[in-house]
């Protein structure tokens, strides 16, 4: 467990937090921008600095409207408009810092691997042989970086809104949900063909306000987990009562995933789900050497349980064995031949990529696409990321998920102040969650790419601060290092 602990100090790169913060305060745009307070703090300094305070006070707000539009039917085509709403907390937020608001930001290495995958893709973008669709990509990629550092601004060092946002997206979940249901009850029909009639039976799916299945799937998949934590937080401090709401919600967003039909949500939903139980039971299993029996029969249980029940709806069965039916599936058949010419595609455009974003992919992919399989994008994050930035971007996404995961872990097997208190925190349950809640984006992500939409790109990029903002976590770094 030592080795394990010390891999994870190693590969969380806390070693260059202290050095990055360093950095930054000797860097002239740091020391324009504490010129710019210094000089405003003159002119009326309490008054100033309450103006701040409540600008980053708005700012926190709007991330409230930001995670509630997300899921509304208007914003489905409208993205510009989400995009403007996380640039409007973005500035008011660093507004008020400027002005000498209360809240600060505390940098962390994490900022160092998003601003090398930032500058690839600039670089991606200017050398790109379709220059200006490529800078209508990096616009995008620059609302999502922005948020990245806004939403670590706004819960630094608050446990109490962490738990506000993710509540408050949580309910979100459980209303889209619940619409859901209600499209499945009534036999909505669909709004494109999304099965192969020669493998599987037709049947309904839902999509919510969202217009897309996998994309439904795709906004749920990381929600439940945060709603499974919120849950195992209440149960650790033994608040049996106020387990049961986020548990329950849980449940509701988990059956609504599989209702989605989507075969990506499926794979990402077990991922998920089996990442926060291993965290849990792993916890538990130390805390609670009473109930390792306990613990042994609902692991063995559950998965019993959950095939049994698969089993008994033909439709759903269909649905997951085709996931392994090779090209005999036509979406298999379809993502294979997607897969192929992308890889093609990224073999000649290894180093820098194509440049970024969905229009430059569209341009590039017909010179290596298989007669009769358009594609939009890769069906694959991991190969969009390569075709668009190259080698370079693929890695430095690479060590920021290992970084998150390293940082995730020593967080959750951190010890609280009180030896005697072996329940852990709100803030690690949430980094748990958030943790499981990348594991299933991953999962989803090698077959789908509904990441690079915005309602599952800005929840990426909460649970990506929840990890960096975990205080335990972030204490128990610096004292490693």
């Amino acid at each position: 467990m030592q080795l394990i602990s010390q891999i994870a100090n190693i590969a969380s790169l806390s070693g260059l937090d202290s050095a990055w913060q360093k950095a930054l305060q000797t860097s002239s745009l740091v020391g324009i921008g504490g010129a710019f307070k210094e000089s405003i703090s003159k002119l009326d300094g309490d008054t100033v600095r309450k103006a701040g305070s409540f600008l980053q006070l708005l700012g926190f707000a709007v991330t409230l409207v930001l995670f509630a539009a997300l899921g509304m039917h208007y914003f489905v085509n409208d993205k510009i408009l989400l995009g403007e709403i996380a640039l409007t907390g973005f500035a008011l937020w660093l507004t008020g810092y400027l002005l000498g608001g209360n809240e600060s930001r505390r940098a962390n290495a994490i900022d160092i691997t998003v601003l090398i995958f930032f500058a690839t893709n600039i670089v991606a973008t200017f050398a790109s042989h379709y220059l200006m669709p490529s800078v209508d990509g990096l616009a995008k990629l620059v609302i999502f970086v922005c948020s990245y550092f806004y939403l670590s601004a706004v819960l630094q060092n608050s446990p109490k809104r962490k738990l506000i946002v993710v509540s408050w997206l949580v309910l979100m979940g459980v209303v889209q949900s619940l619409y859901g249901f209600q499209q499945f009850i009534n036999h909505v029909q669909p709004l494109a063909t999304w099965e192969d009639p020669t493998v599987e039976s037709q049947g309904t799916r839902i999509f919510g306000w969202l217009d897309n299945p996998n994309l439904l799937a795709g906004y749920l998949i990381p929600i439940c987990p945060l709603a499974l934590a919120l849950g195992f937080s209440a149960l650790s401090a033994r608040k049996f009562l106020l387990a049961a709401l986020p548990l329950i919600a849980a449940a509701i967003i988990c059956v609504a995933i599989v209702l989605t039909g989507s075969r990506g949500g499926y794979l990402a939903i077990a991922g998920a789900a089996a990442s926060i139980s291993f965290m849990a039971v792993a916890r538990l299993w130390i805390a609670k050497p009473k109930a390792r029996i306990f613990i042994i029969v609902l692991c063995v249980a559950i998965p019993i349980l959950l095939l049994l029940g698969l089993h008994f709806v033909p439709s759903f069965e269909q649905r997951v064995t085709s996931i392994f039916a090779g090209r005999e599936h036509s979406s298999n058949s379809y993502r294979i031949n997607v897969w192929i010419a992308s890889w093609r595609m990224f073999l000649d455009n290894w180093w820098i990529g194509i440049g970024p974003g969905n229009k430059t992919f569209r341009l590039a992919y017909g010179l290596y696409m298989v007669s009769g399989f358009d594609a939009l994008v890769t069906y694959c994050v991991p190969l969009e990321v390569a075709v668009e930035s190259g080698v370079v971007g693929l890695l430095a996404c690479a060590c920021m998920l290992i970084a998150l995961f390293a940082r995730a872990h020593i967080s959750f097997w951190s010890s609280n102040a009180n030896p005697a208190d072996k329940s852990l925190s709100l803030e690690q349950w949430l980094t748990a969650g958030a943790t499981a809640a990348i594991v299933g984006l991953l999962a989803q992500g090698m077959v789908d790419t509904v990441f690079y939409r915005p309602q599952v790109d800005f929840i990426f990029w909460l649970v990506v601060a929840l990890i960096v903002t975990d205080d335990k976590g972030s204490k128990t770094i610096r004292q490693n290092s």
